[in-house]
């Protein structure tokens, strides 16, 4: 069973209502009311109608099962700089356990087969971690221009490349909104599309910027794969999988701002429609398997439980804020609810002394070529 969180008191004072006006009204005490709101009695059901209509809400509303009005969906602000000027440590911290630089070297050698060097545009760019990961494989001679409209990260990742031995500029702009006379090679980004609402509108302007004959490459990861790719010892592997919840999130996001959880399985396709050719798709081999013997294995247990955001010591109000986030997403109090507690044994199993984990984030790496002057 779900919990109760009866609003009678938020209800009550956004009306003005002393607990002597709404016990009046009510035709009981002022202390059944405060019992009501301090959560020592619940309303006799046949009352829970009645206060439902005065407060202009639906029962379940009342009982908190349902957000009110005010709380219903509001998106998060993930297509804006300042959300990401804030997660410029979760961003260095998710991308420790990407890629294998091998396997980064095998794309470039033996998928992309580039020999001669090239210039490569990154497409909300961040601090440039794709940088980091390209040009230490690419010949000599290869440049990487990144844009981004997080002004922080930009600032960053121009501090981090300053001593680089490679030519890397960095350009603070809407990647929508900014233009260049040049041409690139390579055109690419990462983990952008699933925070846009408009990735077909994103995927063109990144032809745009192509070579004929050029590659535009995606880097994406599906959220169903992702939220599977998780076993710790001492956990059901089944409950550690459980995303019915999620899945409405994701359903919620996608019906209302277009933010599309299965954009890495949808890429192919979407290039194709675009008009590139030779398309083609690898999965990323990174899996990470974690235990005491690991180096550096009380960091890289903070990094995972920060990257996840799994926190066991939130107080209830902090609890109760979270539910009713995941409540205007579409999930039920019960979905919520299960959800937190699900997080908080997560945590406080990885944080065991001896805890053992694996994880992975099957990046699907999707890429097309601009077809060349006059090729059908």
């Amino acid at each position: 069973m779900a919990e109760i969180h009866l609003r009678v008191a938020e209800l009550r004072k956004s009306k003005n209502m002393t607990q002597q006006d709404l016990a009046d009204r009510m035709g009981v005490s002022f202390q059944s009311i405060s019992k009501w709101e301090n959560g020592g009695s619940m309303p006799d059901i046949q009352l829970l109608p009645e206060l439902a209509e005065l407060f202009s809400v639906s029962v379940d509303q009342l009982l908190g099962l349902c957000p009110l009005e005010h709380e219903m969906y509001f998106p998060e602000k993930t297509d804006e700089g300042g959300f990401w000027n804030e997660k410029l440590e979760y961003l260095k911290r998710t991308r420790k356990t990407f890629f294998h630089s091998e396997y980064v070297e095998y794309l470039i050698k033996s998928v992309f087969n580039i020999r001669e060097p090239i210039h490569i545009l990154d497409c909300g760019c961040g601090y440039g971690y794709l940088a980091q990961l390209l040009l230490p494989h690419l010949p000599e001679g290869s440049t990487y221009t990144g844009v981004d409209f997080a002004t922080e990260l930009i600032a960053f990742g121009k501090k981090e490349f300053r001593e680089a031995p490679w030519k890397i500029d960095f350009v603070e702009a809407d990647f929508f909104s900014w233009n260049s006379l040049k041409k690139y090679d390579m055109v690419t980004e990462m983990a952008v599309l699933r925070h846009i609402s408009n990735p077909e509108q994103f995927l063109q302007k990144m032809i745009s910027h192509t070579k004929p004959g050029g590659f535009v490459v995606s880097i994406e990861c599906n959220r169903e794969f992702e939220c599977d790719g998780l076993y710790i010892d001492g956990l059901d592997y089944f409950m550690l999988c459980e995303h019915s919840g999620l899945t409405k999130k994701w359903q919620t996001e996608l019906s209302r701002r277009e933010r599309d959880y299965a954009i890495a399985m949808r890429m192919p396709d979407l290039m194709r429609k675009a008009g590139l050719c030779d398309i083609g798709v690898r999965m990323d081999d990174m899996v990470n398997y974690v235990t005491p013997e690991t180096p550096n294995y009380e960091q890289l247990k903070e990094d995972f439980i920060s990257y996840n955001d799994w926190n066991s010591n939130i107080d209830p109000s902090q609890r109760e804020g979270l539910i009713r986030h995941f409540m205007t997403r579409n999930m039920t109090r019960r979905e919520a609810e299960e959800y937190c507690d699900r997080n908080k044994i997560v945590m406080e199993t990885l944080n065991a002394e001896d805890s053992t984990f694996l994880f992975f984030k099957p990046h699907m790496v999707t890429f097309g070529r601009k077809k060349d002057r006059g090729e059908v």
